[in-house]
This record gives C-alpha cells, structure tokens and sequence, in this order.
C-alpha cells in the first residue's frame, strides 16, 4: 500500500519531530525509517514500488514518510514530478524556518561527520559547499517544484516555530481527527543533531551497529534511541558562529525567495531575520 502522506522537508526544520507526532496519531502510522528518499533518483527510487509500498502499514487510513531530501532542488532533480505520478493525491507538508538559521543549522549537522569542510566561512566560500547549505534554504524554489505537480490544496506549509500549534491544521489536511492530543507532543525529537558529536564509544558502537545492520537502518535505530541511552556515547558541540558579514549576505541572497514564500502560504514567519 503506498504512502498518502509526505513530510517533503526543509531539512534541520523539526521533520524527525514532525514524523514521530503523526506518527503518534492513532489513524497514522509513519514509515519505521523516516528518510526513505524513494523519490531521489540518487537514492532508492530503483528498488522499485514494491520495495517502497512494504514500508507502510496497509490497514492504516493514513501512512506516511518523512525525506528532507525532496526539498533540495536543483541538487535533486525530477522528485516532484516522480512523486506526482506515483501517489497524486498524496498530502504534503512543507516544514520551514528562518532561512539563514538553517544554513547554519545544516552547517553543523554535516561537521559531525565532514569535520574537513572547515569553518562555516571557509565553507561557504566553496561553491560546491555553499550550494548544498544554501540550496535547501531557497524555499520558494523548492515548493515551485511540486506546484506545477500537485494543487496547491494538497500541499501545507508549517512555520517550524509553530508545529505544535499547526498539529491540528495537519491532522486536517490529511483527514484524521484534528482534536488529538498526546502528550508525546511536547517532547522535541531529535533536536541535538548536528550539535553533538559520537566520542570514541559511540563511533565504536556505531561501527558494530552499521555492520549489523546497515547505514540505512542503524541510523533509523539511532534516531529513535532515547536521549538518557545515546548521551554517554556523544559530546556537545557548539553551534557555528555566523559573522555579521556573511549573515547579512545571506539575508540579502534569500530574503527574495522568503517574501515569494509568505506572499503564497500567507504566513508571517515573525521570528525570521528576512
């Protein structure tokens, strides 16, 4: 049975918090491994439907998945057109935040495990880097992309600054009782990624685990790992420092494509700096 819903990014905007809230909802039931990337011509769309339909819960009224890496035009191409003509009736949702913040964000996250890319400067100063941080942030860009795909009724933007609030607004969208409450929606998953790093213990579990299990499914089971389990084997990391500079350059490349944004969702998005 294949998926009716998908979470299409941005990536390090909440998806992981995002994919386990409906996954609490008892009418959804999200894929066991958030990030699928079936759609990703570079990734898994030749293992083929069959592969991707054995990854849903087919007694579910609503099953879902969640892959930041569909957001990530032009570095992924055809995604939302081979989306389109698989499941065309499919809801999406478009998680979002200040732009700049993400760059720095995903920025970090990737020093984890390319701590050779350097300062945030130096990395934005490569080009082949900088498209790869910056690209996911041009958000118009992406949603254009599924725009001339799918209605514009079928598709959600969420500011991340509101997911909690916006919950019963996606329950809506995808047909399920928006009243629903858990108290699992208080908790922020994943929200240390990209700001910890594995010490020796933990790359040696880590090690053991993908042997085992696979890159795929050993950071599946990593992600679902409670924080009191996996703080032993991380240390913390302190975010990158973005100078005024290049902040400011930032604001200036994006603040176009965030105005385009909001003039289409009708959102604020109060807390950007664009």
């Amino acid at each position: 049975m294949l998926p009716n819903l998908i979470v299409i990014g941005a990536a390090k905007c909440g998806t992981t918090s995002l994919h386990e809230y409906l996954d609490d909802h008892p009418e959804i039931s999200m894929s066991h491994e958030k990030e699928l990337h079936f759609f990703v011509d570079r990734k898994n769309w030749d293992r083929g439907l069959q592969w991707y339909e054995a990854q849903f819960d087919a007694s579910a009224p609503v099953r879902g998945e969640s892959s930041p890496g569909y957001s990530a035009y032009p570095l992924y191409r055809g995604v939302a057109e081979r989306m389109a003509r698989t499941i065309p009736h499919a809801r999406l949702v478009y998680l979002v935040r200040d732009p700049v913040e993400r760059v720095v964000s995903h920025y970090t996250h990737r020093t984890v495990n390319w701590p050779e890319m350097g300062t945030l400067e130096e990395a934005l100063g490569d080009p082949h880097i900088r498209e790869w941080l910056v690209t996911p942030s041009r958000y118009w860009l992406q949603l254009e992309q599924y725009l001339e795909h799918f209605p514009a009724e079928q598709i959600l933007v969420v500011d991340s600054d509101e997911l909690r609030a916006s919950l019963p607004t996606i329950f809506e969208l995808v047909g399920v009782d928006p009243s629903f409450e858990s108290a699992g929606f208080e908790r922020a998953h994943n929200a240390g990624t990209g700001r910890t790093r594995r010490n020796r213990a933990g790359q040696a579990v880590s090690a053991v685990l993908e042997r085992t299990l696979g890159p795929t499914r050993s950071q599946a089971l990593r992600e679902r790992a409670p924080q009191a389990l996996k703080s032993p084997f991380r240390y913390e990391v302190e975010p990158a420092a973005l100078p005024d500079e290049l902040r400011t350059e930032l604001e200036d490349e994006l603040r176009d494509d965030a105005e385009r944004l909001r003039a289409h969702a009708g959102l604020a998005f109060a807390g950007w700096s664009v």
